[in-house]
């Protein structure tokens, strides 16, 4: 799952850095009638920092809601006409000889605000209820489904929760076919009075974690979300990244305040709410480090090293790092990291060349160790990668998948894959024939003492017979028949 998202966050990045936007918001704030959505849309396409923000906090909510939709780790909310059906049945009944488990302490009215009103609570079958629902609130905001999580505090018979989430909701003129008819709109008037009140809610340490993390996530508070975050490397990043998305977003509408003609919020209010949330505008980098700060000493995987690395646009630094990583990683990292420097190369940005040739010729050395029995499935996929490093190297990784290929019938396309690539088959044939002529004088006829005389003769029987086969390679190419006779010479001396 980390491989296939680091592969989505390197085509959002570069469909982005491909796509053209435009560079200041001079036209769009000289309108007369623009919504704070109109608005805030035109800021994102101008900013490209704010822009990169936003795209990576799609990308955390897409790869959760994958995530989320192949585990189904969240309880199902059960659907009801009316919230804390239990506790309501509870009340009906009152004193009557029925009710043999009454309890003084449940509360005596039905209001959402009545326990904390009250200081009482509900029944606890509707308190567990309760539990469920604001966990999967909160797992749908952290999906990016908004509309879903409204939507199951409204199944769950709780419309006034959905109704609080809403209120975040930037201010929108609908379109209008007569100029003279009264204005539409969509969102909440009194946003910046709606994220005050919501503050209250963040901070109330009474509240369910969960409903105090998505409230606190959607009004810019930070502290009140990472509760709910346990040390996730990506929920920590997306929570952090959404709170700075909120407050450029906020600090924006602020300075715009009169082309936003709908931002009818009073100037005592906004001095409120800037007093009791104050968030620092931090870069990107600082923002990766204050994650790390909250990982309660886990390390970062080779994947999320990657990516970030990949949002900040260091390249050279993944390169740097996959070095390290070459001895000690797993085959499947070391194919993502080949992979990884093609695609940069591709785009053009593969800062350390030397370094890429390196995990190449890495990767192109793993397909070969896994041969066996002599044979070779696909030598075009090692054709194509061998190709792809200097020359030099081609020759010689082509000699050890040669080296490797011991039946006849396997070598011909061996042969075809590495012309059609573009390998020097003839040179890695020649290689070959040498490391095998060096392997039989090396080895012919020097016998180890514990060896009997019958295992000795086995011995250098398969050294003569592999010296021998390995003059085939050469039969396999045209007009090198006179490299093979001289190559027998040498052999037969």
């Amino acid at each position: 799952a980390e491989e296939a998202n680091t592969w989505k966050l390197l085509h959002c990045l570069h469909a982005d850095s491909i796509t053209e936007h435009p560079e200041s918001l001079n036209t769009s704030v000289t309108k007369t009638t623009l919504s704070q959505q109109t608005l805030v849309s035109d800021l994102f396409r101008s900013d490209s920092e704010l822009r990169l923000l936003q795209l990576l906090v799609d990308w955390l909510e897409a790869t959760a809601a994958y995530q989320e939709e192949a585990t189904k780790t969240s309880v199902p909310v059960i659907g009801n006409n009316i919230h804390w059906s239990n506790t309501l049945h509870q009340l009906l009944i009152g004193n009557s000889l029925f009710n043999k488990d009454k309890n003084k302490a449940m509360i005596t009215c039905m209001d959402p605000d009545a326990p904390i009103r009250q200081k009482k609570t509900i029944h606890s079958d509707d308190q567990k209820d309760d539990n469920d629902l604001c966990k999967r609130v909160f797992t749908e905001v952290r999906c990016g489904k908004f509309k879903e999580a409204v939507s199951s505090c409204i199944s769950a018979g709780q419309a006034w929760r959905g109704a609080v989430l809403q209120g975040w909701i930037l201010l929108h003129y609908l379109p209008r076919e007569d100029p003279n008819s009264s204005l539409e709109i969509t969102g909440n008037p009194s946003r910046d009075l709606w994220k005050w009140c919501a503050l209250g809610i963040a901070n109330n340490i009474s509240e369910n974690i969960h409903y105090r993390a998505t409230v606190g996530i959607l009004s810019g508070h930070l502290s009140s979300t990472l509760q709910a975050c346990q040390g996730s490397w990506e929920d920590l990043l997306w929570a952090h990244l959404r709170v700075q998305i909120e407050t450029r977003v906020d600090k924006f509408l602020h300075e715009h305040h009169a082309t936003a003609e709908a931002n009818t919020t009073p100037n005592d209010v906004l001095e409120l709410l800037q007093s009791e949330l104050q968030v620092e505008e931090i870069s990107l980098q600082q923002v990766f480090n204050t994650v790390k700060s909250f990982m309660d000493g886990k390390r970062e995987s080779h994947y999320q090293t990657c990516q970030s690395h990949l949002m900040l646009g260091h390249i050279r630094a993944i390169m740097q790092d996959s070095l390290q990583w070459l001895d000690s990683a797993e085959e499947r990292f070391i194919r993502f990291l080949a992979h990884l420097v093609l695609v940069l190369r591709q785009v053009g940005k593969d800062p350390q060349h030397d370094i890429g040739d390196k995990i190449l010729e890495k990767y192109v050395t793993q397909l070969i160790d896994r041969l066996f029995d002599g044979s070779v499935e696909c030598p075009e996929l090692i054709a194509y990668y061998t190709s792809t490093v200097p020359v030099p190297s081609q020759i010689v990784l082509y000699a050890e998948l040669m080296d490797h290929v011991h039946k006849s019938e396997f070598r011909q396309g061996v042969v075809k894959a590495g012309l059609n690539a573009g390998v020097d088959v003839s040179a890695s044939a020649r290689v070959a024939i040498k490391k095998a002529i060096k392997d039989i004088q090396q080895g012919y006829g020097n016998l180890d003492l514990t060896f009997t005389q019958t295992t000795a003769i086995e011995k250098d029987k398969t050294l003569i017979t592999k010296v021998i086969s390995s003059l085939e390679w050469l039969s396999l190419i045209e007009n090198q028949l006179e490299e093979a006779l001289w190559l027998s010479n040498a052999m037969i001396r």
